[in-house]
């Protein structure tokens, strides 16, 4: 018997989400597993509006997944929340598992497959066979499943030379054959960026909480020699750059629902240095100074931490650069205020009183 941990969605509608919760671990049991849901557990003692007691209750879950065997995501739709929780899952090495919200509730469908033939010209060869991943070929409940999943496949080409074709077909066909086609060998080739950094137009802009006082800025970013548009979003721990508006759904795609489908790349600010993040750099630092700029002016007294590292060009230029090296030297984030300006630790300040003022900001 494993022990699972149930990630499903539960702000919004609470009530109906915690049912379909309770549903989710009752088809845990039928696999023959127990079962972990803090969101069936922790809101019964904690108060979901009280953002210390959600933050204890979110640390409390995530203490607990990292003792789980595998995390299962319940559900069509993949909160900021249930994010975290999978980048744990990831960071852990735990197992994850998608379980749709038919499969919980039993609803049972046609299948369908999708059949991928490669270029000639590609490395691959014009190889083909059924479209597999993680060693298993990709079943879809529906035929709109299937072709919502060769349009994602497709939107993260970010070359102008796709690798591959793509047809759904019902499964099992007249025959089915022993020919696959792995997604991940794919992804490597098309994931490969052709496109100019510094090209790029700023489409849209918007900045809020997500759910759960979680503030997220996105911009979406329109890519000309690619003509395609990607979405980056981040706080003031992390970077997700998506083929579609995964965070907001501005662009009516629905992509919350399959966040990882349409991931084109996610990093922790204290874990990566800028230079692993080209050529998506120039618009990361546009993001941040969008995000950082909403932050500070819709937070009163509000310090946006940041690795010095990942400061944009436009706010380091108006820093001390001694007080910079100070703080990477103490393995120290840079605490960024209102109108972009660095604020400085008081016990930096009294070690430097003949070179700061004591306003606290330089």
């Amino acid at each position: 018997m494993k022990l699972i941990y149930v990630a499903s969605p539960y702000a919004g509608d609470i009530e109906k989400n915690t049912e379909f919760a309770r549903k989710a671990c009752r088809y845990v049991l039928e696999q023959g597993h127990a079962f972990f849901a803090p969101h069936l557990l922790y809101p019964t003692i904690l108060s979901e509006s009280i953002p210390e007691q959600r933050q204890l209750g979110i640390e409390m879950g995530l203490t607990i997944l990292a003792k789980c065997d595998e995390l299962w995501v319940c559900g069509d739709m993949i909160s900021f929340g249930i994010q975290v929780e999978i980048k744990l899952a990831k960071q852990l090495g735990i197992p994850i598992c998608y379980v749709s919200t038919d499969h919980i509730l039993g609803i049972k469908k046609g299948a369908y497959a999708i059949w991928a033939r490669s270029r000639t010209d590609s490395p691959l060869a014009g190889q083909s066979g059924f479209l597999c991943e993680g060693n298993n070929i990709l079943i879809f409940q529906s035929q709109n499943d299937a072709e919502i999943k060769v349009k994602d496949i497709r939107n993260l080409c970010l070359n102008t030379s796709p690798v591959a074709e793509f047809q759904c077909l019902t499964y099992p066909a007249k025959y089915v054959s022993e020919s696959h086609m792995h997604l991940e060998t794919i992804q490597k080739l098309d994931m490969i960026p052709s496109f100019t950094p510094n090209t790029f137009e700023v489409k849209s802009q918007i900045y809020g909480d997500t759910g759960g006082h979680c503030m997220v800025g996105t911009v979406q970013f329109y890519l000309p020699e690619l003509d395609k548009c990607v979405w980056i979003s981040c706080n003031d721990e992390c970077v997700i750059i998506s083929s579609a508006d995964s965070t907001w759904n501005e662009d009516g795609s629905d992509s919350w629902e399959r966040y990882e489908e349409v991931m084109l790349y996610m990093t922790p600010f204290d874990q990566e240095i800028p230079e692993d993040a080209r050529p998506w750099l120039p618009m990361i630092y546009k993001t941040l100074e969008y995000t950082i700029e909403q932050e500070t002016k819709y937070l009163n007294n509000y310090a946006f931490s940041l690795p010095v590292a990942w400061l944009p060009e436009s706010i380091k230029k108006n820093a001390d650069l001694e007080y910079l090296t100070w703080l990477q030297a103490e393995g120290k984030e840079a605490q960024v205020v209102r109108g972009g300006k660095i604020q400085i630790e008081k016990n930096y300040l009294q070690r430097n009183q003949n070179t700061f003022n004591m306003n606290g900001s330089i």
